[in-house]
């Protein structure tokens, strides 16, 4: 998957190895199964893939791979959303 088209209308490249537009994700309790026993590769098909628009921000969460449909996140407006 080289580029994911955004709902903002740009196009995110997923390209680059590694993506800075590509973040891994997993929870908590799996991430405990690697306390003190990493392995890269058993780690990272836990993880979830998440693309992230450099453009509005929004994440697309893929908690099952590419193959279907994400989870889509967008900012909510207001002041109590930005960096501290």
């Amino acid at each position: 998957m080289p580029k994911y088209k955004c709902k903002c209308g740009n196009p995110i490249n997923l390209s680059d190895i590694p993506s800075p537009n590509q973040l891994l994700m997993i929870e908590d309790v799996d991430y405990d199964k690697f306390f003190e026993k990493i392995d890269a590769e058993e780690l990272y098909e836990e993880m979830m893939m998440v693309v992230r628009c450099d453009t509005c921000k929004r994440l697309y969460v893929f908690e099952s791979g590419f193959d279907e449909e994400p989870i889509m996140y967008r900012i909510e407006e207001g002041i109590w959303n930005k960096r501290i």
